[in-house]
């Protein structure tokens, strides 16, 4: 990282931004930094930017074949609702929530199920969905049919507990938490995380090191609440926020070499982490 995260944001921005105006296809990470960042600052070239990512995904967001990249657009079309003048985004969130929700109970419930739920959570958040229930309940059906304790959550074809599933569940946890209030789900989460940084090896991919710091900076911003310090059972001695920061320093030197896509994401993760006190 540089000397201010300030101005590592700035220039990922800018990089996102050059991206985009050259019509280079526009990942849901991008979209998302652009939004923040136009958020924070009011930047007009940003805010432009950002106009022509959204306009081009709300094409081509349906035709998605991957679960994911559905889940992740769907989870972009959420927080730009409040601010976006445009119906179409609130029509994308609605068609998209639709079709992910639509596939419950998901054949990859670690990787498709998680995302997908999670992603709609997110928009029931927003947007009138009546799709809590039903995520719930596909929730619980994923982490009840996978979780092993002291293991975490085992991959059923390869029986496996991969580290990335762990990030992936924690952050749908962590979700369900914040719209529910029921302590177990952070909870699990927070247990999901430390077996995530106990199984992902040092070479772990450049993507899932930036979800890994969103999730652990989101323990930390729950951390950080005294009432939920006071009803919650946490780990003794946890310092997420210093987890995040480590990870994104050991990233930083490979960021200039990470596509568009990934650098929005490490920016994103930044973003966050630095907003934690």
């Amino acid at each position: 990282m540089q000397d201010s995260p300030a101005a590592d944001l700035d220039a990922i921005a800018t990089r996102v931004v050059d991206a985009v105006l050259r019509d280079e296809p526009t990942s849901a990470a991008a979209a998302l930094l652009l939004l923040r960042q136009y958020v924070a600052t009011g930047d007009d070239r940003v805010r432009d930017a950002l106009g022509l990512a959204l306009a081009h995904a709300v094409e081509a967001s349906a035709a998605e074949s991957s679960v994911v990249d559905r889940a992740a657009w769907l989870a972009v079309f959420a927080e730009a609702m409040p601010i976006a003048d445009d119906p179409r985004i609130a029509d994308a969130v609605a068609a998209l929530a639709g079709m992910l929700s639509a596939a419950w109970p998901a054949r990859d419930g670690l990787r498709d199920g998680m995302a997908s739920v999670d992603a709609c959570l997110q928009a029931s958040a927003v947007a009138t969905l009546d799709l809590v229930p039903a995520a719930i309940d596909e929730l619980e059906r994923v982490v009840g049919g996978t979780y092993r304790p002291g293991i975490g959550l085992v991959d059923p074809a390869s029986k496996e507990a991969r580290g990335e599933d762990q990030v992936r569940a924690a952050s749908a946890l962590l979700t369900a938490f914040e719209l529910t209030g029921r302590l177990p789900y952070s909870m699990l989460a927070e247990e999901l995380m430390q077996i995530a940084r106990r199984t992902l090896s040092r070479d772990a991919d450049f993507a899932t090191c930036c979800a890994m710091a969103r999730a652990f900076g989101r323990l930390a911003a729950l951390h950080a609440a005294a009432d939920y310090r006071a009803a919650a059972v946490i780990a003794d001695g946890a310092d997420y926020r210093g987890d995040a920061l480590r990870i994104l320093q050991s990233q930083a030197p490979h960021l200039s070499a990470a596509s568009t896509a990934d650098a929005a994401l490490y920016g994103v993760a930044l973003r966050e982490v630095m907003s934690l006190r």
